[in-house]
């Protein structure tokens, strides 16, 4: 049910001594992860976005949008969300700062939905003095990437996130597990549109970016939305049971994806 450590070898006095290679920019790829990723909270609930800046369009200024799982916004029945950031204090550490932002306007719902996959984008407008690194546009994996196995099984993978609704800190920082793709093949992307991730997924993390290294920097090849889980059913004479087993397993939409929705909220806007 859904609900290398690289090492080098020489000899010295007849033994083997290991010396550790660390991978090329790996917590640079780590922290840019991090610093792109918000919690996002409304009446209880809880959900992990990302923002993207979008490329300039003549003179108009930089656009920033949230992405989410859409059902991180499907959930919340009020106009606004609360969105958790981190600004840099005068100690050389980070404070809390929660703001406020709208996702409707009366009946009319301010973001836009993927028609078929469960991922959300919401204009944004960051605010000024927060520590927050978007990606581009271009660090968001396309078809291209795919298809030329740029994204591929077994490949490593960063998920900054707030599973069960825990933050690093008091600042608010998400969590930064680790994992790797775990389906083959994910082409063709139309009908591969998800796939699963080998890293323990919990309630608070939809809506988390799933983050490779290529070339030393981050791309986003995914969008986690949910869990892969075994459900048990026992009957006995005085009792019926249902038992959920979680696999280990995330379920995320795959890139190009997310890359349609941003479309679709550029078009959307362009309307208006």
């Amino acid at each position: 049910m859904i609900h290398c450590l690289v090492c080098t070898f020489r000899v010295a006095l007849g033994l083997f001594v290991i010396t550790a290679v660390p991978h090329a920019h790996a917590a640079d790829v780590a922290e840019a992860a991090l610093r792109a990723t918000v919690r996002v909270t409304a009446e209880g609930k809880s959900g992990t976005g990302f923002f993207v800046t979008l490329p300039v369009v003549a003179d108009e200024p930089p656009q920033t949008v949230l992405v989410t799982a859409a059902h991180v916004f499907d959930e919340m029945t009020g106009p606004q969300c609360r969105l958790v950031y981190r600004a840099a204090d005068a100690e050389a550490g980070f404070v809390r700062k929660e703001t406020e932002a709208p996702v409707k306007d009366g009946d009319r719902k301010l973001w836009v939905r993927h028609p078929a996959a469960d991922v959300a984008v919401l204009g944004i407008t960051v605010p000024e003095g927060v520590d927050v690194q978007p990606f581009t546009l271009n660090q968001i994996a396309d078809t291209r990437h795919v298809e030329d196995r740029i994204v591929r099984v077994g490949q490593d993978v960063f998920i900054p996130c707030f599973p069960a609704q825990v933050e690093a800190n008091s600042a608010g920082w998400p969590l930064l597990r680790k994992g790797s793709l775990a389906t083959h093949p994910l082409t063709p992307v139309a009908r591969t549109p998800t796939m699963f991730v080998d890293y323990s997924h919990f309630g608070g993390d939809s809506g988390a970016p799933v983050v490779a290294t290529v070339n030393g920097e981050p791309l986003v090849v995914g969008l986690v939305f949910a869990m892969l889980r075994q459900t048990d059913k026992s009957t006995t004479a005085f009792e019926e049971r249902t038992q959920h087993t979680p696999l280990g397993l995330g379920i995320a939409v795959q890139a190009p994806l997310i890359r349609q929705t941003i479309n679709a909220w550029v078009e959307a806007n362009r309307m208006r």
